[in-house]
């Protein structure tokens, strides 16, 4: 093995998976159980250095922490009902809640439930479809196939079909098959929730009939298909709606109700897709009051200029218009959603498009239209509205409401003087006198849970240079009650792990502030020059730059490794990301093709060259995937003399071959020539660095006709270049370890 390939295997110690069984406490998630206890997960080291992970359960009323259960009588009784082979120290258990002689009531993977009291273990529901979505009360399931709905009795298993006439491609409560990692899933026998909404008494639900029939096919070519004999390549093709394709998918919103046995039509129009189906495991565009007497849906149309919003009657489906939200260049209330309470990490309540208020006898919705996201509250007779914010910051979440004391609660960004400006504060706004008022105020990304009763909240601190502290806090003033646990991350220190620093530098313009932060070298010399590699990502539904510190660990493309390598990475939030007011994301409309603020990167890196004497300003590198591998061509064709190489990975180079759903909301309405000159396809001439395309063949989010078109462009522009196209891979890479090697050892090679 080569100097070089150590270097590389050393690097790759940093790669989040290798990290995580090291360090304790960086994710966090309390399970709200019953009155004023919850559970969550606390992870510390046994006598063999082993990663321990304990469901430690929490109850306020007696003031007690402990661990929940046996965890060694439990993995074994659990087995021995099931045959599988469980780990005491990583039981794979989602709480649901203690019942009052303290029963353990907890879920499995495969949906069944089961409730374990100390001694015995009793299965309250078996396993049911992977796509079954389980109703309130625990009575029944419903779940898809080949487009139709079933109705699960449980614990009986008795099924009954609800639905007929479905089909893949025209069905009810289905996935469209242009959303990202379709085939993938396919493949691997991953099904994602069937689209229902239940409501609250478990006698209806909502769902809808998604129709993609006149989408016109798609296809990939499986080149080595898996298993060890030589068979010929499969052909896999699936709907996939382009920019300016006159068919798109399109739902419309029903309702079932169980009692009368009858599918009733929602009264509203139908709409176009959020996120591969309206109903969805990230997002549902149709939601539920508390009480379940009233639904509220949104209508997008295409191009994500306008959504209507219907009050929906659960008697009889009926709908009636609400109001209308606008924008003269693009909505981005749904992806807000998304960027801010889009994992399994995020409270549920912060993941809902609509907060509904029976008692008010209102809504709470997240608008931009003044500027920046404010709440609005709109009353539901008259749709009369006021905005609650002061429009000086950006609302992230709506956390909790407390209809008795009339007080929501909030996550903000940017309001506070000397924080970093991307980061989350809670905040409670008095729903009487609109007073606005900052719950703790230590400093750091907030990331909070609140419990149904109110009373306290759970929080996890944490930024991009500090692991995270889990704190209970009180809910009147904010003050700590107490720290469950913090991260333990001296492992990975001990190994040589550096936390990136903050950067605030001018934009293109000259005034516009532009934030990023450098990850610096693991054994950093001031007196050494360094090459630099920026990590891009040029699309405009989010920022990249880390705040917590789980992103500095994890989301951002192995980022780490490079400072084990020696490199200084930058990481940039140009105009045309979100979460700085709408004017700073504007910038990137109809404006694709500057990747989300490319003067602005140009700019800073610049700026931090003159500002930093270990920079070395002829080794300047740029790398990035998906949107990064459509900025990454674009840094080295448009800023050649910046850029020296480039590694572009699954790039949609090629905005007119890319998802209709996803560019017409950037771009408008299609138009070719404005289009064509968002791609640096057609200026390939000017390539004059070092240049790696890599795709995976099996991407069904950004077809490999995206690289091949820029392969077809150079090679008639006769320019040199590298290529990678890696089988049975899908649009996500960066788990897979000769993609790392490749992309590090091309900057170690040519940088």
């Amino acid at each position: 093995m080569d100097e070089l390939r150590r270097r590389i295997d050393s690097a790759l110690r940093f790669t989040p998976e290798r990290m995580e069984p090291i360090i304790t406490n960086v994710d966090f998630r309390p399970y709200f159980v019953r009155y004023g206890a919850f559970v969550y997960k606390r992870e510390s080291w046994n006598d063999e250095g082993k990663k321990v992970k304990t469901f430690t359960y929490v109850d306020l009323t007696q003031g007690e922490q402990r661990p929940m259960f046996d965890h060694e009588h439990l993995a074994k009784v659990l087995g021995e009902q099931t045959g599988e082979t469980y780990d005491p120290d990583d039981l794979p258990l989602i709480p649901e809640k203690v019942t009052n002689w303290h029963g353990f009531v907890f879920s499995l993977k495969d949906k069944s439930k089961w409730m374990y009291d100390g001694k015995g273990l009793a299965r309250l529901i078996p396993s049911l479809p992977k796509n079954a979505v389980i109703s309130p009360d625990g009575k029944k399931a419903v779940y898809e196939g080949d487009g139709d709905l079933y109705l699960i009795k449980l614990p009986s298993m008795e099924t009954t079909r609800l639905t007929e006439g479905g089909s893949p491609d025209k069905g009810y409560g289905i996935r469209y098959q242009g959303s990202s990692g379709y085939i993938a899933d396919k493949l691997a026998g991953v099904k994602k929730p069937t689209g229902v909404r239940w409501s609250p008494d478990s006698k209806k639900f909502f769902t809808y009939l998604l129709d993609f029939s006149q989408v016109e096919d798609y296809t990939l070519i499986q080149s080595v298909p898996e298993g060890r004999k030589a068979v010929r390549p499969v052909v896999h093709t699936y709907k996939y709606a382009l920019p300016g394709d006159e068919h798109v998918a399109r739902a419309q919103f029903l309702l079932y109700d169980l009692e009368e046995g009858k599918m009733k039509e929602v009264q509203a129009p139908p709409t176009n897709l959020s996120f591969g189906a309206p109903i969805n495991d990230r997002l549902s565009m149709i939601e539920w009051s508390d009480e379940g007497n009233m639904g509220m849906c949104y209508v997008m149309n295409r191009g994500c200029t306008q959504a209507d919003i219907y009050v929906i009657d659960p008697k009889d489906g009926s709908a009636r218009k609400l109001f209308t939200e606008k924008s003269d260049t693009f909505l981005f209330f749904d992806h807000h959603r998304i960027l801010n309470a889009g994992d399994n990490m995020k409270s549920d309540f912060a993941a809902k498009t609509f907060v509904i208020s029976e008692k008010r006898n209102a809504m709470f919705w997240l608008s931009e239209r003044d500027g920046q996201f404010d709440i609005f509250e709109y009353n539901l007779e008259s749709g009369g509205c006021r905005r609650l914010t002061e429009g000086d910051c950006c609302v992230r979440q709506l956390l909790y409401l407390d209809e008795e004391k009339n007080i929501l609660y909030y996550s903000a960004s940017g309001r506070e003087e000397g924080v970093n400006i991307y980061q989350r504060y809670i905040y409670q706004v008095d729903l009487d006198s609109l007073e606005i008022k900052l719950l703790s105020c230590e400093k750091g990304d907030h990331n909070a849970f609140f419990p149904k009763e109110g009373v306290y909240f759970v929080a996890t601190i944490s930024a991009f240079d500090n692991p995270p502290a889990h704190r209970i806090f009180d809910i009147t003033d904010g003050s700590a009650i107490g720290t469950l646990c913090e991260a333990d991350v001296s492992k990975i220190e001990e190994m040589g792990f550096t936390y990136p620093i903050p950067f605030c530098e001018k934009g293109a313009d000259g005034e516009t502030d532009v934030y990023g932060v450098m990850y610096m070298p693991n054994n950093f010399e001031p007196n050494k020059k360094y090459p630099v590699t920026e990590y891009y990502y040029g699309g405009n539904q989010t920022t990249r730059a880390p705040q917590t510190f789980a992103e500095t660990l994890g989301n951002l493309g192995f980022t780490p490794c490079f400072s084990a390598m020696d490199f200084i990475t930058v990481v940039i939030d140009g105009r045309g990301t979100p979460l700085r007011g709408k004017a700073y994301h504007d910038y990137g409309y109809n404006n694709m093709g500057d990747c989300a603020g490319l003067a602005d990167h140009a700019a800073v890196i610049e700026n931090l060259c003159k500002r930093y004497d270990f920079i070395d300003r002829d080794r300047i590198g740029v790398w990035g995937h998906s949107g990064g591998g459509f900025a990454t061509l674009h840094c080295l064709v448009d800023h050649p003399e910046l850029y020296k190489v480039g590694v572009s990975t699954g790039g949609n180079h090629s905005q007119e071959i890319y998802s209709a759903e996803w560019s017409e909301r950037y771009m408008g309405r299609f138009d070719r020539e404005l289009w064509e000159k968002q791609n640096a396809e057609y200026n390939v001439d000017k390539l004059e660095g070092k240049l790696l395309l890599i795709h995976g063949e099996l991407d069904d989010n950004v077809h490999p006709a995206s690289t091949m078109r820029v392969v077809n462009a150079l090679v008639n522009a006769d320019k040199d270049f590298d290529m990678l196209i890696m089988p049975n891979l899908h649009h996500t890479m960066r788990h897979h370890d000769y993609y790392r090697r490749r992309v590090l050892e091309y900057f170690a090679k040519n940088l």
